[in-house]
Parts: structure tokens; sequence; C-alpha cells
């Protein structure tokens, strides 16, 4: 039986136990107070007793179903703990994904998220989404080729979809894989997904 099946069962258990009760205290409440005596036609109703003035309003019961448990707020993947990211980087990481990865299925463009926080916690990156991203902007050979061409995405759900995966897990790269290409970035090949070859970082001696 689903978690809502039985909220709705205890929720119906609880109207008609709250009815019960409603009858149960209006039946002995007549009983307590019995008919009004019968008078002399003409003469005065005589006044009734503290006990026998007895008011009984029962205003709208509201009976609602209990509210359902709220969802757990998912948690990042441990390696990910320390990465801090803006609405702004969250965007323009959306649209990073976007022109370089929209073709790829989803495992392919969350692997391509995985690739840029994997460099935000690498020694040899930057230490930001943002930082990232943007390395060697201006340059002959920025990190990311896509980076002049942001005001060109049109990021869609799929693609924070991905960033999402790749925050919360779980994780499709070791956290060595700092390289995504079509023809691969050294030969230190971790495997491909779709049409990208990612890589580990390089190994200096």
């Amino acid at each position: 039986m689903s978690a809502r099946r039985d909220h709705r069962l205890q929720a119906w258990t609880q109207r008609v136990v709250l009815a019960a009760l409603l009858a149960a205290t209006l039946a002995a409440i007549i009983a307590h107070t019995g008919p009004e005596p019968a008078t002399a036609k003409g003469s005065p109703t005589p006044a009734a007793s503290p006990q026998e003035r007895v008011i009984l309003w029962l205003g709208p019961v509201y009976l609602l179903e209990p509210s359902p448990a709220p969802e757990p707020t998912p948690q990042v993947v441990a390696r990910y703990e320390a990465i801090t990211m803006t609405e702004a980087e969250r965007r323009e990481l959306a649209a990073v994904i976007y022109l370089e990865a929209r073709g790829e299925s989803a495992k392919g463009q969350q692997a391509v998220a995985e690739v840029v926080f994997n460099r935000v916690i690498h020694q040899d990156f930057p230490d930001s989404i943002h930082g990232v991203l943007h390395q060697g902007e201006g340059s002959a050979v920025p990190q990311f080729s896509t980076i002049g061409h942001l005001e060109w995405a049109e990021p869609t759900q799929a693609q924070y979809d991905a960033i999402d995966a790749a925050l919360y897990g779980p994780s499709i790269l070791p956290d060595e894989v700092v390289f995504f290409s079509q023809a691969g970035e050294n030969d230190r090949v971790w495997g491909e997904i779709g049409g990208h070859v990612f890589c580990y970082a390089y190994g200096w001696e």
C-alpha cells in the first residue's frame, strides 16, 4: 500500500471517529436537557436553569488530509560538497552544456557537467564554475571553445537536469577526468560517451 493511500485511509478514519464523537456528544446533551415542560396557555414560560440552558453550536468542521511528507533535500555528492554555484554560473554552465553536448544523451550531458565540476576541485584549474568556464577566454585556445557564443545558447530543462544529475549523483566519471573532446585530449583515455572522448588529467612527471 502506498504512503498516499495510507494517508487517505488515516484521514477517512479520523472523519468517522470524529463524526461518531459528535453524534454521541449531541445525544448526551439532548438526553440531559430533555423536552421543555408543558405550561398552561398564557402562563409565562419558567426560566430555564443554568444546567438547562445548553447552547450547542457546531461550526464548520474542516477535515483536511494530512499534508504529504516533504521531499528530502537531495545531498550533493561528497566530492562536490565544497563547490558553490551562483544562479548566473548555473545559467552559464547550462549554456555551455547546450553548446557542447545538446545532441548527446542525458548521460553524455551529465558527463560534460561533471568535467566542469571535476576541474573546479582539481588543483590545476580555477576553483570556481565561472573561472573554469572562462579559462583561456580571449586566447587562441580557450578551454571551452564555445565560451564566446553563450548569447546564442538556448538551454533547455535537459541541460539543467544534467547539472543536477552531476551534483547529486550517482556520478559517471572519476573525479580525475577533466577533459572531453571529439578526438581525445591526451592518451590517458577514460572512455567514450556518444561523440565525446573523456580523458584524465595529464600525468606530469
